[in-house]
């Protein structure tokens, strides 16, 4: 995976969605092919949520 420093939009928007996530229980978005930041919604489907946690490494 290449590693690149946010931009300043980048920066703002993912600080806003951290703060809506503590704040407000606003659930933060990534793109499930290379986990960038999407931004954040109030409401998820339940496919999202299920796609989420499959994509969670769990080691038994």
């Amino acid at each position: 995976m290449d590693f690149r420093p946010l931009n300043d939009t980048e920066r703002r928007q993912l600080i806003s969605a951290l703060r809506g996530n503590a704040e407000d229980n606003r659930a933060i978005l990534m793109d499930r092919r290379d986990t960038s930041f999407q931004g954040a919604s109030d409401e998820v489907t339940d496919d999202e949520v299920i796609e989420a946690i499959k994509s969670v490494p769990c080691h038994y």
